[in-house]
């Protein structure tokens, strides 16, 4: 079984996976928390508070995916 990995000239395709991959693994776990805390103090569950819920975790994904980014410097155009 041979596994390729992308290195060197093609860097900025990496980083821009690993954001995808981690804002996506961010936005499901902001999600389950953002639920979770708003069950705790008793919110009911209407479609705003779906809502809430998304417009939350999807401003977590983007931070992770902006922090990936800015970590991983400037990347080349595609």
């Amino acid at each position: 079984m041979h596994v390729s990995v992308r290195t060197g000239k093609d860097s900025s395709y990496n980083a821009r996976m690993l954001a995808i991959v981690l804002s996506t693994i961010a936005f499901f776990v902001a999600s389950f928390f953002i639920k979770r805390y708003l069950d705790e103090i008793g919110i009911p569950k209407t479609m705003v508070r779906g809502m809430v819920v998304f417009v939350l975790a999807l401003a977590v994904a983007y931070g992770v995916a902006f922090i990936v980014g800015w970590l991983s410097g400037p990347s080349k155009p595609l």
